[in-house]
């Protein structure tokens, strides 16, 4: 199991010396429906986010005394951890927070004194790092490389042709232990619902081909997806 680094951001800067969280979390209400003749239906009902707390202990820094004693603003809080031996950084972000609860505590054996910071949140989720970020990070993690691939390289109108060439990529990266990352293969895969005549028809049965070997590839495979167009000024 890693061991993470935490630090945690608002206002665009890191609070110091924060050394807990509690887990983030949320519940959902089961709803119960009967009919008429002995039937039994559960569906989800509404969902509440857990609040989150902080723990430090008390420093010179006012961050958690500012915003728990100050007007009742709501902020994003991002939750960063880091495994120092790589530097994985796994990022949570939590939405329209504001304190419920603040309280200050000594402990009378140790002399410490610890602040804690009670958080009722909106909503929280992960950041998810871009596609190519992520596959060197996977490289990092399995002392792999990543290998770059243009998926319109790899299609050649043929499709006994586009299944050997493809089974022998993958058949080589298992071998070298890669990470394959397709170039703007999204771009393509859209492509499967725009025929325009028989070359495009044929192009498409190699796409569905294609995608269904790489779904159930077990070697790790990402697509990156085009660059977004440019805006109009």
């Amino acid at each position: 199991m890693r061991s993470f680094q935490l630090e945690v951001w608002w206002d665009g800067q890191a609070i110091p010396e924060v050394t807990s969280v509690s887990p983030l979390g949320s519940t959902t209400d089961v709803t119960t429906y009967r009919d008429g003749v002995g039937g039994v239906y559960k569906l989800p009902g509404r969902t509440d986010t857990v609040p989150v707390t902080l723990h430090r202990g008390v420093s010179a820094d006012l961050s958690f005394d500012v915003w728990a004693t100050g007007p009742g603003l709501k902020k994003e809080v991002q939750l960063r951890f880091t495994d120092a031996s790589d530097n994985l950084a796994v990022t949570y972000v939590l939405h329209e927070c504001w304190v419920c609860d603040y309280d200050v505590a000594a402990d009378p054996e140790t002399g410490a004194v610890v602040e804690s910071l009670t958080l009722s949140v909106n909503r929280w989720e992960r950041i998810t790092p871009p596609v190519d970020e992520l596959a060197k990070r996977w490289a990092v993690e399995r002392g792999a490389e990543v290998r770059h691939v243009r998926l319109a390289d790899l299609l050649t109108g043929r499709l006994e042709e586009t299944e050997k060439r493809l089974e022998d990529l993958l058949a080589e990266a298992a071998s070298a232990e890669s990470i394959l990352l397709f170039d703007e293969a999204d771009a393509l895969f859209t492509r499967r619902t725009d025929v325009q005549d028989s070359h495009d028809r044929y192009q498409v049965t190699e796409l569905d081909v294609v995608a269904d070997r790489l779904a159930r590839s077990d070697r790790p495979v990402l697509v990156l997806p085009p660059p977004d167009p440019p805006t109009q000024g």
